[in-house]
């Protein structure tokens, strides 16, 4: 499944997942992201160096990590997002470009897939904005 599909159908997902629980029935988790958990076709921004910390995991995109905060349960809990990363891993097929302002503005970068590293100069604590490309 493309993201541009992915995009389209998370209402869709969201109204199966609350009728599978009304239904008693339940399923593989599916990765949606923002959850605090770095699961398959994802990419995660960590709190610290060495992917450790909190993780913002991404499913679809986030042009303005603003109004975004990590989740509770691990080092940096509650902290906003927003120019507060040191790390990265993407867990997804595309590539992910990362940028130093809002709406992938300012310093642009590029994490291809199955790539994880620390942030370089240039973007460690000044990441502000997220999007998947449309290639591998």
């Amino acid at each position: 499944m493309n993201k541009a599909f992915r995009a389209l159908t998370t209402g869709g997902v969201a109204a199966v997942s609350v009728c599978a629980i009304l239904l008693g029935t339940a399923g593989q988790a599916a990765a949606m992201g923002k959850d605090g958990n770095l699961e398959v076709d994802e990419f995660g921004l960590f709190y610290y160096q060495g992917q450790s910390g909190c993780v913002f995991d991404l499913y679809g995109e986030d042009l303005n990590f603003n109004d975004n905060y990590f989740k509770s349960g691990c080092t940096g809990a509650g902290a906003l997002v927003n120019d507060n990363t040191e790390s990265y891993r993407n867990r997804d097929v595309y590539a992910w470009k990362v940028a130093t302002d809002a709406n992938i503005d300012g310093n642009v970068g590029e994490i291809p897939s199955g790539y994880s590293g620390n942030a370089s100069a240039n973007f460690k604590n000044k990441i502000s904005s997220a999007t998947f490309t449309l290639h591998p």
